[in-house]
């Protein structure tokens, strides 16, 4: 764990949750997803394209895959690839169940007896979302949920955290934003707000070093943060 510079953690009142890769382990499937598409129509994926967009909105992320491919595939057909990529992910979890990042419902309990409020942020669509937590185990009902909408500047802009203190009724600085991508953590750092970092498939950066207010290795140290 890493201590860097949160704000009085007695001036935190909500906490707000990213949703891929911080609290379902689906950045990896994708990963996998991605991959499995990419084989299948000849495009040599990779791990730095993939990870290029993670925390991004959607048209981000057609932007960055087209740019890559476009070069050597004048018929590059992100949307195509994307459905695929959507199905193999979409498959593993009606088989499998949505898996979940450790210490999840663990951390939802404590924060919940203890009055904070509690909020979903996600740079994916209400359908997703709702299809993710109908396949997960999560024990805690949430009942404010933001996602992405037409008009709203995708992360690393402040736009989807603002949007859920407004719901949740604090102040920007009484946020603590749990997040597991760059872009995610120069969204909640844009919005005034504390961040912790809880990395998946990325690792921090100097940049994030900077911008985080801890690293924690998984959503069970949050309580002990804040406690």
């Amino acid at each position: 764990m890493q201590n860097l510079n949160l704000k009085d953690n007695k001036d935190i009142k909500a906490v707000i949750f990213d949703m891929d890769g911080l609290m379902f382990d689906t950045e990896n499937l994708n990963r996998k997803g991605w991959y499995a598409a990419g084989a299948k129509h000849g495009y040599e994926m990779t791990d730095e394209i993939i990870f290029s967009h993670i925390g991004a909105d959607l048209d981000t992320t057609r932007r960055l895959m087209t740019e890559h491919f476009i070069k050597d595939h004048k018929d590059f057909n992100f949307d195509e690839l994307r459905a695929e990529r959507i199905e193999f992910t979409h498959d593993y979890i009606i088989e499998h169940g949505m898996p979940l990042k450790k210490g999840l419902n663990e951390l939802l309990a404590w924060l919940d007896a203890h009055d904070f409020k509690i909020a979903m942020a996600t740079s994916s669509g209400r359908e997703l979302v709702e299809f993710y937590l109908a396949h997960a185990d999560v024990k805690y009902k949430f009942e404010h949920i933001i996602t992405w909408q037409p008009g709203m500047k995708g992360k690393p802009a402040p736009d989807i955290f603002l949007a859920a203190a407004r719901e949740l009724e604090v102040k920007p600085e009484e946020c603590l934003v749990l997040e597991d991508s760059y872009n995610g953590v120069r969204a909640a750092h844009a919005a005034n707000m504390n961040v912790i970092m809880i990395p998946d498939l990325l690792k921090p950066t100097p940049e994030i070093l900077k911008l985080a207010d801890a690293i924690l290795e998984d959503l069970t140290q949050v309580i002990k943060f804040l406690k």
